[in-house]
């Protein structure tokens, strides 16, 4: 446990999550054969391996069967060491403990030293979030032992930890028990705002500022990372995911690059001058045939690999950036011996954490930037605010095409392809805060192209001045010498250009 403990506690060492991957894995299998043998009938556990082993087989149930984000397990596995430790300290084998070391253990506010005992079989404990956290990881790991391997736990007024206080509540694929204690005596705790959606304008702001950032390669590094999620959607997770072959081979399945004699040589040595223009000069002409996106690898919740699309404006300064600043982080790398890990944005704490940027180093970045600014969200409501702009766009074509009769449904369902979302609620959401806007501000038009659209929107300013009489009476003369006919429809306040 001292090893878990080392890695995963506050006095983390320069170990890596790959090393440690590597190791649990190993261990899965070995697990994996014994379940075979029928482990069960035997004696608990090889005495070689020692009561580490009960740990580790549930921390990769966490990780590798239930595919958890791995700084869930990391917060896991260090509630875990403090009870281990707690039990250690009393005398106690992991699966003997019952309700009354849980008790005394959140009656001493969780720590592995705590020495207070209630004294009294009801006594209270607060219901605080923390608790609240730790109780579920605890009761979870028993949870594991008794009712997928078997083991018998102790019992303690008719019950063991596993089934404590009747826990039925199942989190989607996995058996753990995740119910929320039921504390005599909660707690008042504030109520929690959930951070807004920035409008377009207020992500600009954020990027803007990012580019204050007295160091240029940082500025740019940060400046990337917010646009990432800002006109591309994606969470702090997938960019960190986002790797130098994957950007090039997103790049290599575009018909044109394909089109060009020996594309794959050229995107592989994108650092050379010539070809780092020959790149960028065919993203701009994917940008002239109205190409939008290219859709790139990441990884995603749950593990899985995902299509992100990257505007390709983006992609030529991400190309751009591949060749200047990354080159001069990777450089400081090569100085101080360290790898270099594939991923684009590289941190510049060389030995921790593989050398990548990680998703909380993110967040700390941006996060303070909105306060700051005085703007309600975070870096990962910058892809709200993708998202939002997305299922409008999906949103008003859906009711120019089909007027009275269109669907929340094709909406929904079609926004929720482009977004890769799962689940239509948080869809939904973004919809409902759509319309509730349109009653306010009108209702939009569709146009070909954004010059029109400046035009549109100039003449419907203009209609809307009541004061106006002049202008309408010569837009309807202007109709009249022209043959044009206003086209009414009942029903449809939307017009398809």
């Amino acid at each position: 446990m001292t090893q878990a403990k080392h890695m995963y506690g506050r006095e983390k060492t320069d170990a890596t999550r790959e090393s440690f991957r590597r190791k649990l894995v190993h261990m899965y299998g070995i697990l994996q054969t014994w379940k075979k043998q029928g482990y069960r009938d035997k004696q608990f556990w090889p005495s070689s391996l020692g009561e580490f082993a009960v740990w580790q087989a549930w921390i990769l149930d966490c990780m590798v069967r239930i595919g958890d984000p791995w700084i869930s397990v990391e917060k896991h596995v260090y509630i875990i060491c403090l009870w281990y430790d707690f039990l250690r300290y009393r005398g106690k084998k992991p699966l003997d403990a019952d309700e009354s070391h849980l008790r005394d253990f959140l009656l001493g506010g969780g720590v592995r030293t705590s020495n207070i005992r209630s004294m009294v079989p009801d006594a209270q404990v607060t219901g605080t979030v923390t608790n609240q956290n730790k109780y579920r990881v605890i009761v979870s790991f028993h949870d594991f032992w008794e009712n997928r391997h078997g083991k018998s736990l102790r019992v303690h007024y008719g019950g063991t930890l596993a089934q404590h206080r009747e826990n039925s509540l199942h989190r989607k694929n996995r058996s753990v028990a995740r119910a929320l204690i039921n504390f005599s005596k909660p707690e008042k705790v504030a109520t929690k705002s959930e951070p807004g959606t920035p409008t377009p304008d207020e992500g600009e702001l954020v990027l803007e500022e990012a580019l204050n950032h007295p160091n240029p390669n940082r500025a740019q590094t940060w400046y990337l990372i917010g646009s990432l999620a800002l006109r591309g959607g994606a969470r702090v997770g997938g960019i960190n995911s986002i790797t130098v072959p994957r950007l090039i081979s997103a790049l290599k399945k575009e018909r044109a690059f394909k089109k060009v004699a020996g594309y794959a040589e050229v995107l592989d040595g994108y650092l050379r001058p010539g070809n780092r223009a020959k790149i960028k000069e065919i993203l701009r002409g994917m940008r002239a045939d109205r190409r939008t996106f290219v859709y790139c690898e990441i990884r995603a919740k749950g593990g899985k690999s995902i299509p992100f699309p990257i505007p390709i404006q983006l992609c030529e300064e991400l190309i751009e950036y591949l060749c200047t600043y990354r080159e001069e982080t990777k450089a400081a790398f090569l100085k101080a011996g360290c790898p270099v890990p594939p991923n684009i944005f590289l941190s510049n704490k060389k030995r921790q954490f593989g050398g990548a940027l990680t998703s909380r180093a993110m967040s700390n970045f941006f996060n303070p930037i909105f306060k700051r600014l005085e703007i309600d969200g975070t870096i990962h409501r910058l892809r709200a605010t993708f998202a939002e702009e997305v299922v409008r766009d999906c949103y008003v074509r859906e009711r120019a095409i089909n007027g009275r009769a269109w669907k929340v449904k094709n909406v929904l369902q079609f926004a929720s392809k482009l977004l890769g979302h799962e689940s239509l609620e948080a869809i939904n959401a973004y919809l409902n805060n759509i319309i509730a806007q349109e009653l306010l501000a009108g209702h939009p038009v569709l146009v070909g192209s954004e010059e029109n659209a400046s035009f549109l929107r100039a003449l419907a300013a203009k209609l809307d001045d009541a004061e106006n009489q002049e202008f309408k009476t010569a837009l309807e003369r202007f109709f009249v010498e022209n043959g044009l006919e206003p086209v009414m429809e009942e029903g449809r306040k939307y017009a398809l250009f």
